[in-house]
Parts: C-alpha cells; sequence; structure tokens
C-alpha cells in the first residue's frame, strides 16, 4: 500500500536527465501544487483569512466591540453585505427593532462562507461574558458559482459555521436564514438546491432553518419582487422595503427563539 501522499511524490532526477525534462517535472509539480490551492479555496467547511486591509479592521472591530460590551450583547448578526447592510441602508429599522434587544451587526461584504468561519474561530466569539440569547446567520451568497461551485458544499460550509457557532456558545440559539432569491429564476434555482441541503441543520430546538424565499420571490411569474432589491442592475442587496420585509418575515420564529 502507498503512502497517502504518495501519488504528490517525485522521483530524484538523475544527474543525466536533460534540462527539458526537468523542467517538466517542475511544471507538473507548480500545476499540482497549484491545484490543491485552489481546491482548498473552494471548500467552504475550511477556515480562510481575507488579508485586505478593510476586512482585519471590520473584523478587529467586532473583536473589540465583544471585549467591550460582552456581557450586553443578547443578538448577532452574522452574515456578508446582505447583513452588514442593516447598518447603510436600513438603520431605522434596526435601531427600532433590534438595536434596543442588545444587537450586534457582525456582517461584512464580500465574506465567503468560509471567511465568515474564520472570524467564528479567531476571536470574535471569544469572551467568556458573551452570551447571547440568539445569532442570526445569513450566509452563501458570495459562494455561489453556477459553473464551479456544488450546493452541498456549500451548505456544508453553513453547517460548519453553525457547528463551531455552538461549540463557543452552547447556551445559544442560532437562525440560519436560507440563502436568499437572487438575480433571476436560475440563481433562484440553485439557491433553493442549496437551501434544501442547508436546511438539514435545523434541530427543531437549538438550531432552526428559516427558508424566505416566499417572501422575495414570486413563484407564479418566477422573478423577483423588485422593489425588494436596490435595482439599477443589483438583484442581490436589499431595498429599505427588502430589510422591511426581512424583519416582518423573521419575527415570529426570531420571537419564539429569543423568548422560548
Amino acid at each position: 500500500m502507498h503512502p497517502p501522499n504518495e501519488r504528490y511524490r517525485f522521483q530524484n532526477i538523475p544527474t543525466t536527465q536533460s534540462t527539458s525534462q526537468h523542467g517538466q517535472q517542475m511544471k507538473l509539480l507548480f500545476f499540482v501544487l497549484t491545484y490543491l490551492t485552489v481546491a482548498s479555496a473552494w471548500e467552504p467547511w475550511i477556515p480562510v483569512r481575507r488579508d485586505d486591509a478593510s476586512w482585519m479592521a471590520r473584523f478587529e472591530s467586532n473583536i473589540n466591540h465583544t471585549r467591550s460590551n460582552a456581557a450586553n450583547i443578547n443578538v448577532i448578526f452574522y452574515g456578508d453585505s446582505i447583513t452588514e447592510g442593516w447598518a447603510i441602508t436600513a438603520p431605522q429599522l434596526w435601531n427600532q427593532h433590534f438595536a434596543p434587544l442588545g444587537a450586534a451587526n457582525y456582517g461584512i461584504g464580500g465574506d465567503l462562507v468560509q471567511n465568515l468561519l474564520w472570524r467564528v474561530m479567531n476571536g470574535e466569539l471569544d469572551d467568556v461574558n458573551l452570551r447571547p440569547r440568539l445569532v442570526v446567520l445569513l450566509i452563501g451568497t458570495n459562494k455561489i458559482n453556477l459553473n464551479y461551485s456544488l450546493e452541498s458544499d456549500i451548505a456544508r460550509g453553513i453547517s460548519t459555521v453553525v457547528e463551531e457557532i455552538r461549540r463557543r456558545l452552547p447556551g445559544t440559539r442560532v437562525l440560519v436564514l436560507g440563502v436568499l432569491p437572487r438575480n433571476d429564476a436560475t440563481w433562484t434555482d440553485y439557491v433553493d438546491r442549496i437551501n434544501g441541503f442547508a436546511r438539514g441543520v435545523d434541530d427543531g430546538v437549538n438550531v432552526r432553518f428559516l427558508n424566505m424565499k416566499d417572501a422575495f420571490f414570486n413563484t407564479a411569474t418566477r422573478q423577483l419582487f423588485f422593489e425588494l432589491y436596490r435595482g439599477g442592475g443589483d438583484l442581490l442587496h436589499l431595498s429599505l422595503a427588502g430589510y422591511n420585509r426581512w424583519q416582518q418575515t423573521m419575527n415570529p420564529l426570531f420571537q419564539q427563539m429569543m423568548n422560548p
């Protein structure tokens, strides 16, 4: 039986080997290493840190917020730019519905599932006084690529995020929101398949899954409710009306999980 990494081992190159043969070996080695690097980048259950300065600044700001306010944080919203958008597009709704509850917004624009996973595993939840009642999680849309992404892989990444949150906050419930409809019917069908896998995280008690598709997508016409999106060609990010629809659709289960 070959060792586990036998397929990546290259024999010593004899001194009589030609320069061209040596070059071919090196090119093959480079190809294998590049393939492995790219492949791992597409595995959403493996944490990956982003290196851009603005992201690191936001990450550090979240850690500081946790450390400074841990005892007063009762709800954490986790996600990407759609979650971050509460502070940009709908601050008045946030201040009305969530700020009085002691809610923290840890959404960072551009995050893939594995970037959010890295944040969860590297300090944003690490404070002995942090005991939120609920984490609201909406992540996965930035991972979608119709040619390369597997729906089950994205769902596996979401499940891994939930596991890590629960490991760090065992007394906290998690409300997982399905990836929202976007762009058109083709993209929304893809989102449906992701959500079909992701709903498996729902245990009926501590982790619940809510698919808000019907609030954002007209199944009769097979089109988005366009007024809920930012517009101007942007059929991903939400308008003020979209955030209002999010709050209204989520509220019954949100209240149930906040006050069991």
